[in-house]
């Protein structure tokens, strides 16, 4: 914080003002710092309104070590005038932190994560996919966990969750994407030049961490349609929520841990109004933060039409983003899908008939009433568009529905399923 000071101090100089300016004071009411502690960045506003300051910070952490910082560089530096003028107001503001909470979490150690993650391929490739023995296999799961840094990114708690899945079930498959996921990240911890693609690995992994991670966004309007529960370190762990933007098409995915993160207010769906908001440079749909939004339940017609003109009618195409996407992230690669079906086929086993290419099947083995839900919804009106998360079983590509929209006469009807 002092570089930057001095920074403004010669700037001023190259502008010829090194004296205070003439005339009336500027009143400064506001003012928002973008502060990096430990490979962490958040933005922090501050605000003065009838003499008192307001802060808060992108982390969602009252009393955060962002704030604090903050607030020491506008203070000044110690016994200036202008702290002299203002100590009193910022100890009414910010109280002293409690004992612990100013010392920041180490940043985890990139080769102890690395050689963690290898250990771990190494332990389930000797063992193989049995129930019988995965208890081998724990202490180097537990290793990964304590690697990965406090708090637990969302990217490893979600990892941690699918493998645990995958050996639990015995499915050889999705243990194949958790490893090879892992070896991937692994050698990117490890590399002194980036491989193509270490960004986005990284950012999905660990939530931020390169100097580019995240894109700054605003002046959006994205609508909420769907939302669901996925394991990480306990079953149930991370809700999703899937925002598509009506004006761009991206779907994105705002995530919430269970007890420790909440999420930004408002019910499924609502339209909400993006001033500021951060996406980081993943896997899709990539993951967002909103920082400062507005949020409404009530959505129009004319909503739900962009949005219903953005569902994909070509399920070739869906797998091949699939496949792409696959071979980039493997086990952490779940992409959202919105399907604007031209029927529905019953049978054996439901699927959405699109425009072009084979029917695309629907499948939901942990939560079976949400076959029966949907297939019930086809009787009610015609379905325009249906929500849900692409996933494959021996090759074949699927997809979980998770939301539909019901064209009854001149309206959409939202249903969760």
């Amino acid at each position: 914080m002092d570089a930057f000071r001095r920074a403004a101090e010669l700037s001023l100089i190259e502008l010829g003002d090194e004296s205070e300016p003439s005339g009336a004071e500027p009143q400064l009411e506001r003012m928002s710092l973008d502060l990096q502690i430990d490979q962490r960045r958040e933005l922090v506003s501050l605000r003065l309104s009838e003499g008192r300051l307001s802060v808060s910070c992108s982390c969602g952490v009252s009393q955060c070590l962002h704030v604090k910082a903050a607030l020491r560089f506008s203070a000044g530096p110690r016994g200036s005038d202008s702290t002299r003028r203002s100590s009193t107001r910022l100890e009414r503001v910010l109280p002293e932190l409690r004992p612990g909470e100013a010392k920041p979490a180490p940043a985890p150690s990139r080769a102890a994560l690395a050689e963690a993650l290898e250990d771990v391929v190494t332990a389930v490739v000797r063992a193989g996919a049995v129930s019988e023995r995965v208890a081998s296999v724990l202490e180097t799961l537990s290793r990964v966990e304590r690697e990965a840094g406090t708090p637990l990114p969302l990217g490893v708690r979600r990892w941690l969750g699918s493998i645990r899945e995958a050996l639990e079930t015995h499915d050889v498959a999705l243990t194949a994407h958790a490893l090879t996921s892992a070896a991937a990240l692994a050698a990117d911890l490890r590399a002194e030049v980036p491989a193509p693609g270490a960004r986005e690995r990284m950012n999905s992994w660990l939530g931020g961490v390169t100097p580019d991670a995240v894109e700054r966004i605003s002046d959006r309007v994205l609508l909420e349609v769907a939302r669901e529960w996925v394991n990480g370190t306990e079953r149930m762990q991370i809700e999703r929520r899937y925002l598509l933007d009506l004006n761009s098409g991206e779907a994105f995915r705002e995530e919430c841990v269970r007890r420790e993160r909440p999420g930004s207010v408002g019910s499924c769906p609502r339209l909400i109004g993006v001033a500021l908001a951060e996406a980081e440079f993943g896997c899709a749909p990539r993951r967002m933060r909103l920082l400062q939004y507005t949020t409404t339940p009530n959505i129009d017609r004319a909503s739900w039409d962009l949005l219903a003109a953005w569902g994909q009618r070509d399920s070739e195409a869906l797998a091949a983003a699939y496949r792409s996407a696959q071979s980039q992230f493997d086990a952490l690669s779940e992409p959202f899908a919105l399907a604007a079906p031209r029927a529905v086929e019953h049978g054996a086993q439901l699927a959405l008939l699109l425009d072009r290419g084979p029917g695309l099947p629907l499948s939901a083995d942990d939560e079976p009433g949400v076959l029966r839900r949907f297939e019930d919804l086809t009787s009610t009106g015609v379905i325009a568009w249906v929500a849900g998360r692409l996933f494959d079983r021996a090759g074949q590509l699927l997809l979980k529905p998770l939301a539909a929209g019901i064209l009854e006469g001149d309206r959409i009807r939202h249903e969760r399923l």
